[in-house]
């Protein structure tokens, strides 16, 4: 196995929806998939366009976005490597459902629609875990439509800053200072919103900044 084939293979054992299959199953699925890289804030696929390729994040990050036509988006996530997108188009022949764009210097593993279908017709541990796969997406759109209908700006806010911290040294800390304009748009409000939240948790020192990241000092209010 060639040095480039090995490393598109490690790449794709990343991914969740692959991680039950067997060497000849991701060889097969690394000798069809493509590597392209996206510049920053490059548009790699775009919402109500034709879905005929899947993409798979190697190195860097993306941003999900829906749009309307005024332009207000709405982020859908923010996604790093081992993520997969455009397999919901691909499989159903419908267009795109949402955009994605790179955050920064992206390197991605593309598939043709038309070969993926080929694959999941032959290799039934593919499917499964497609299958799988596509079940989680749904319980975490049905959490997240909950969370927009009954939820409060700040508990959205608070959970969003949680699902991204990591432990460091005993430290919680939000690797990323996402601006205030990106978090609205994650949670849908307005940055005047998250701003006032933001200034305030600083002051009652819950979170402070450090460099590029944000420390989360003590246990966020349940309550704003």
């Amino acid at each position: 196995m060639t040095r480039n084939l090995k490393s598109v293979k490690e790449s794709l054992s990343r991914v969740a929806m692959f991680q039950s299959l067997g060497e000849s199953d991701l060889e097969a699925m690394a000798g069809v998939a493509r590597q392209i890289t996206a510049e920053r804030g490059e548009l790699i696929v775009s919402q109500g366009s034709d879905g005929g390729s899947l993409y798979i994040v190697v190195r860097g990050q993306i941003r999900v976005y829906l749009s309307d036509e005024a332009g207000k988006e709405m982020i859908l996530g923010l996604e790093g490597p081992g993520a997969i997108f455009g397999e919901i188009a691909v499989l159903d022949g419908e267009p795109r459902s949402a955009s994605v764009a790179a955050m920064e210097r992206t390197d991605l593993l593309m598939i043709e629609g038309r070969e993926f279908r080929r694959l999941l017709e032959s290799h039934a541990e593919l499917s499964l875990g497609v299958i799988a796969a596509l079940a989680g997406m749904i319980r975490k759109l049905t959490d997240a439509t909950q969370g927009l209908a009954l939820q409060s700006a700040y508990r959205r806010l608070v959970a969003r800053l949680y699902e991204r911290a990591v432990e460091e040294d005993g430290q919680t800390v939000v690797p990323e200072r996402l601006t205030h304009q990106l978090l609205a748009d994650m949670i849908g409000c307005s940055r005047e919103m998250v701003s006032r939240i933001m200034s305030d948790l600083a002051k009652g020192g819950y979170i402070r900044t450090e460099g590029k990241r944000w420390i989360i000092a003590r246990k966020l209010p349940a309550d704003y």
